[in-house]
C-alpha cells in the first residue's frame, strides 16, 4: 500500500457508499448532534445528487492508498452551486488538504457561467470548517435553529460566497 495521496473526480462503483462511510465514522463520537439519522441524511442527500440531480456538478475524493481520507462537491442548482459534503478524516486534519478540496470545489465554480453564487450548509460546532469558510469569503446568510437530525433542534447556518 502507498501513502501517496491522490485526489480525482471520476465517481467509480462504491464510491457513494464510502463517502457516506466517512461521514458516518468521521463524525461517530465528535459532536453530540451527528448520530445514526446524520449518517441516513448524508446518505439521502447523495443519493438525491445522482437520482433527482443527475449528477450535475462534481465530487472530489481524496484518498491515500486504498483508504478515502476526505471528499467534497459542488452541486449544481441551477444559477447557483451548493458546496456539499466537505470532510477530511481525523488522520488528515491539520494538513491543508479540506482547505484544497474546498479550492478545487471554488475553482470549478467560478468556471460555471451561469452560477451568481455559492452556498453551503452546516451546523454548529464545526469551528475549523466555518475558518476556512470565511477565509474563503463565505458570510453567513441565514442562521437559525431547525429539527435536523436525532431529532433535537440544531442551529443551522447557511453561508453564501457572491461569484459574480
Amino acid at each position: 500500500m502507498t501513502d501517496t495521496l491522490t485526489i480525482r473526480t471520476a465517481l467509480r462503483s462504491g464510491d457513494l457508499g464510502r463517502l457516506i462511510q466517512l461521514h458516518g465514522e468521521s463524525y461517530e463520537g465528535e459532536a453530540s448532534h451527528f448520530g445514526l439519522t446524520f449518517e441516513a441524511h448524508v446518505a439521502r442527500t447523495v443519493a438525491e445528487f445522482i437520482l433527482d440531480n443527475d449528477a450535475r456538478g462534481r465530487v472530489w475524493l481524496a484518498e491515500r492508498g486504498a483508504d478515502l481520507v476526505g471528499c467534497t462537491a459542488m452541486v449544481d442548482r441551477g444559477d447557483r452551486g451548493q458546496l456539499r459534503w466537505v470532510l477530511v478524516s481525523s488522520t488528515m486534519r491539520g494538513t491543508g488538504l479540506g482547505k484544497q478540496l474546498i479550492q478545487a470545489a471554488m475553482d470549478y465554480a467560478a468556471e460555471q457561467a451561469a452560477w451568481r453564487e455559492v452556498f453551503l450548509e452546516t451546523t454548529e460546532g464545526l469551528t475549523a470548517s466555518m475558518d476556512i469558510y470565511e477565509k474563503l469569503g463565505f458570510t453567513i446568510a441565514s442562521d437559525k435553529f431547525e429539527r435536523i437530525w436525532e431529532d433535537k433542534k440544531q442551529r443551522v447556518i447557511i453561508m453564501a460566497k457572491q461569484l459574480r
